[in-house]
């Protein structure tokens, strides 16, 4: 078996999460044994194509056209993960919407990260979808005492201190981040990522909340250096509105640090709130968890062990050995019931069939 495992306009994507799974993929695939290819023009026995762009699109009719099965793997689910992003996002959503699923539609299977995902697909009419978890790199992945004492030292931070990742979008909950931190001014609170020009991220409301939040907020920009921004920081705070799965909050976990996040359906299932993780909804629930994770060592030290566990099923070794599986029944189409226990643990789908 010889996959071609395909991410379009990888540079482009920088800003997005996509280029991270796609090198998971790949990284995963090697530890399973699975012969690789990223080139569309190689000879390959089945395409994996990551975005839905043009040419991701042309090769995929193309594999079709001669007999080569092709999955596709859904990190967008439409217009459920465009909404409140770049300027107009709302008003192309539905367009995008329709696209993505027709695209989706041609492949013999979807893959996508979580099973609410997986939901999302389902009500659309598609009926072959697999969950497998975007996964985490253990190995890499180790909190570091070393980049810590740098990044806070350069940071200039001697206080507890929490963190987001990703674009600087509404939905991403820029604003909860925000009015959190005027209620605890004793915390630092610090994002990471891209702030957009703001053509491309027309909000005024957001722009206005983000020139007038309070000395302890930050935005650090994009860091290449995750290891050492997360590591400088004490917990994870994010607020976001809506995702897959989030390779940022595992990230946090395999880092071990505690994850403070918003109750949504996407995290059932694979978190549990009290355990491995804390669920607020309101500006009021979430600094009260901040306070509490910031001032109860015992229950920082357990929100931290629970979070490395929680990365530790969701390595890449468990997630090469899962793709794997389903690339095999996806040659041979064959009928495929997942039926697994705990399998969101495991980077698995709970149920579902693929059928030709």
């Amino acid at each position: 078996m010889r996959v071609c495992v395909y991410l379009e306009s990888v540079n482009l994507l920088t800003p997005s999460g996509f280029p991270s799974a796609f090198r998971n993929q790949l990284q995963a695939l090697q530890t399973a044994g699975v012969k690789v290819t990223t080139d569309p023009r190689d000879r390959y026995d089945l395409l994996h194509v990551d975005w839905t762009a043009p040419k991701s699109l042309y090769y995929l009719r193309r594999a079709k056209r001669r007999g080569i099965r092709v999955v596709a793997h859904a990190h967008s689910v439409g217009a459920f993960d465009m909404w409140n992003s770049f300027t107009l996002s709302n008003r192309v959503a539905p367009l995008y919407d329709r696209y993505v699923h027709w695209f989706y539609a041609q492949a013999d299977c979807v893959f996508t990260p979580s099973e609410r995902a997986r939901e999302l697909l389902l009500a659309k009419g598609l009926r072959r979808v697999a969950v497998v978890s975007n996964g985490i790199d253990r190995d890499r992945f180790r909190f570091s005492q070393a980049k810590r004492d740098e990044f806070r030292a350069n940071l200039g931070l001697d206080r507890f201190t929490v963190y987001a990742a990703g674009n600087v979008f509404p939905r991403k909950g820029v604003s909860d981040f925000i009015d959190v931190a005027h209620v605890l001014p004793t915390v630092d609170f610090i994002w990471y990522g891209y702030r957009w020009k703001r053509i491309l991220t027309y909000y005024p409301e957001m722009h206005r909340r983000i020139a007038r939040r309070p000395p302890n907020v930050r935005f650090a920009g994009f860091v290449r250096d995750t290891i050492g921004a997360f590591s400088a920081c004490d917990a994870l705070f994010f607020p976001s509105q809506g995702e897959t799965q989030s390779l940022v909050v595992l990230e946090a976990a395999s880092l071990g640090r505690p994850l403070i996040l918003r109750d949504l359906p996407e995290y059932h299932g694979w978190l549990t709130e009290g355990k491995n993780c804390l669920m607020g909804r309101t500006v009021e629930e979430f600094a009260e968890l901040v306070k509490r994770v910031s001032e109860e060592e015992p229950l920082r030290a357990a929100l931290s062990r629970e979070a490395e566990a929680l990365a530790e099923a969701h390595r890449l070794e468990r997630i090469g050995e899962r793709l794997r599986t389903l690339y095999e029944a996806v040659l041979e189409g064959r009928d495929v019931t997942w039926a697994e226990k705990g399998v969101q643990r495991a980077g698995g789908a709970p149920h579902g069939q693929m059928k030709r």
